[in-house]
């Protein structure tokens, strides 16, 4: 191992027990690297890392989902030929805006097939274009009700709230929506919109990793980091290049688990100073999650569902509504 990893010894300076038994301390992760097969070289990361473009990463309406007792299941819609013919009877009213004709033919859809619940939320904006608010509202909630993933329901009936100066409510709605569908620009402006009505902050800050690990030869890695990562970066680079680690802490395959971001944390926040959590606000974020024990709310908004949004959509509800709070409860209260 080289001799600059002797920088690390500031981890061992600190016991950091927040997150729990299963995760390695600082001082283990030092043990773990000088014992390894790599050899890690370290170095100041010299160009800032730009937020990744993520937006191509979109859910669509597509899809609904089942609960039962054996989890989540979610699946494409698959309509009949007769269930289309009134679906293309209802869109051709509607973009000819005879919304009394394309709510008809919607609900025509809806009886030949009463698994296409993305029609009752266009039944739903048929209303709310009317001004029909309170109708539009009852339409909306039916849709969430069957399909609690329909984002467009969730979104529609953030705005038809706002209409009616239901600002608590549109801010829950708009949020959910917001989780369902990370990266959607056009969500993200009514996001904005109702949280600036309600008075609340919408950052647009995002948690952007200043850190660089890339194999330079056999058993050999780089890691190059700006110095308020150093930490993150330790931990991470495990993650990637030693051997079985991932398998060793109990996660296998594909699988998505908070574990290794929690343990990146653990590492972070040992070695921030209070002026980088002051100046920074996805420290400033990330630790007040940490205060309030929603760390997980934390990596999945902040992470997982940036870059796999599709996660959402298999999320419990009663997580999809803590994620919410995590959002106007703490992202809110930070810029």
């Amino acid at each position: 191992m080289k001799k600059q990893l002797l920088t690390l010894s500031i981890l061992l300076l600190m016991c950091f027990s927040l997150l729990g038994q299963s995760i390695h301390s600082p001082q283990e992760i030092f043990q773990i690297m000088e014992k390894s097969s790599i050899s890690f070289e370290l170095s100041p990361l010299e160009v800032d890392i730009p937020v990744p473009d993520r937006s191509d990463k979109l859910n669509y309406n597509t899809q609904y989902r089942v609960e039962d007792s054996n989890g989540i299941v979610t699946y494409n819609y698959e309509i009949s030929e007769e269930t289309k013919k009134y679906y293309d009877q209802a869109e051709k009213h509607f973009h000819n805006k005879d919304f009394v004709s394309a709510r008809q033919m919607y609900l025509k859809a809806f009886e030949t097939d009463t698994t296409f619940f993305q029609v009752l939320t266009y039944v739903g904006q048929t209303f709310g274009i009317e001004k029909n608010f309170n109708e539009a509202i009852n339409w909306y909630r039916k849709a969430i009700d069957l399909n609690y993933i329909d984002y467009m329901a969730h979104w529609f009936l953030a705005d038809a709230y706002k209409e009616i100066g239901e600002l608590r409510k549109a801010v829950d709605e708009i949020t959910i929506a917001m989780i369902l569908n990370r990266n959607n620009a056009r969500i993200k402006k009514s996001f904005d919109n109702i949280y600036n009505l309600k008075r609340l902050k919408s950052p647009n800050w995002t948690f952007n990793p200043q850190i660089k690990i890339d194999s330079t030869g056999v058993n050999k890695v780089r890691i190059a980091f700006k110095s308020e990562w150093m930490g993150y970066a330790m931990v991470k680079s495990l993650w990637m290049f030693e051997p079985n680690y991932k398998e060793s802490m109990g996660i296998r395959g594909n699988s998505i688990s908070t574990l290794e971001e929690r343990e990146c944390f653990v590492s972070l926040m040992t070695t921030l100073d209070k002026k980088a959590v002051k100046n920074n606000p996805h420290f400033k974020a990330l630790q007040k999650s940490i205060d309030k024990n929603m760390i997980d709310e934390f990596i999945f908004y902040e992470i997982v569902l940036l870059n796999h949004p599709f996660v959402a959509y298999h999320l419990d509800k009663n997580f999809i509504v803590s994620i919410k709070d995590y959002v106007i409860k703490i992202r809110s209260k930070i810029s």
